[in-house]
């Protein structure tokens, strides 16, 4: 908890209260009317809420390093008793297109370039190693749409489904190891933003998914009936843009209801809390925007969880 009001005062330095402006404007050229990308909405850092104008494609490509050696009890970080100790490195393709001005398709296809995954005792060998893996994970899809703006309020809802195109090696290091879960979800978001001036923001976000219960056999050939808990996530934090590079941090909770195997309890419900810092910088001009991101994510504090450390880089870019 100091953590935390420790960053969340440090944020605070940045906050300058002000009057927001409009995230899009009407050119006109030639008596037609053409909408561009403009500050703050497609600043260095966009709106949490913003949306594409139509026609307009955002491309985007990742490559994250993530790693889980430890987890939470009851606040307190610990190392598996029984392995789980996770390693990867994904390379993840997201590409958006502004349908309308107010609606925006979106796929996210992550692929894990390298894995080394130590499932302790999780199978029937005491230590067993997989490396070296190559597959595709969990692929997203999603619609988002803009409701509204009002004064210094911005609001978007966001729906759709995860595929089950991963192949995890084990369910309970699925999340972690970066393959995601392997079974069907449905992912439903609302965003938001409270703007402070021109150049600054507060970014807000409430999801929820729900996990489909699925059917399959395990190492030792039984059969067994799973449902993943459903699992809800709250964001809250700060975005400063200048004019070529914007940096901000949130901070991140996550709640999942227990794991079931043939509708008895095999994982207690858990939690997580993170913080995330971002720092992008590149040419916001309206035509020729693009962007170079980093972003780090590293636990606080949770129960029944693993810690979950994630350091990335993006580049990424608008065009018609």
């Amino acid at each position: 908890m100091k953590k935390i009001l420790v960053v969340m005062l440090l944020m605070g330095f940045w906050v300058h209260l002000g009057i927001a402006s409009a995230y899009a404007v009407e050119k006109i050229s030639s008596g037609v009317k053409e909408y561009l990308l403009e500050k703050p909405t497609w600043g260095m850092i966009e709106w949490n809420s913003a949306t594409l104008p139509q026609g307009y494609w955002y491309p985007s490509f990742e490559m994250v390093y993530l790693s889980t050696q430890t987890y939470f009890d009851k606040g307190k970080e610990k190392d598996f008793p029984r392995g789980r100790d996770s390693t990867s490195y994904i390379i993840s393709g997201k590409l958006q297109y502004g349908v309308t001005n107010k609606l925006t398709f979106g796929v996210d296809i992550p692929v894990v370039a390298t894995q080394k995954v130590d499932t302790g005792g999780l199978y029937l060998k005491p230590k067993k190693f997989k490396t070296g893996a190559t597959s595709v994970g969990d692929i997203r899809l999603f619609l988002k749409y803009h409701i509204f703006d009002r004064y210094f309020w911005s609001v978007s809802a966001e729906a759709g489904p995860t595929l089950p195109t991963g192949q995890p090696y084990n369910k309970v290091s699925a999340k972690q190891s970066g393959t995601g879960d392997g079974q069907t979800d449905l992912n439903f978001a609302l965003k938001g933003d409270i703007l402070l001036n021109e150049e600054s923001f507060i970014k807000l976000n409430l999801g929820f998914t729900h996990q489909f219960q699925r059917t399959y056999r395990n190492q030792a050939d039984s059969l067994i009936k799973e449902k993943l808990g459903d699992y809800l996530e709250t964001e809250a934090g700060f975005v400063r843009n200048f004019r070529t590079f914007g940096m901000g941090g949130s901070i991140e909770y996550y709640w999942w209801q227990a794991t079931k195997w043939n509708d008895v309890v095999h994982l207690d419900p858990a939690y997580l809390c993170n913080l995330s810092l971002y720092f992008t910088i590149g040419d916001s001009q309206p035509q020729k925007q693009g962007k170079l991101a980093f972003f780090l994510d590293f636990p606080l504090t949770g129960d029944n969880a693993a810690a979950i450390y994630r350091l990335g880089i993006s580049l990424r870019s608008i065009f018609k």
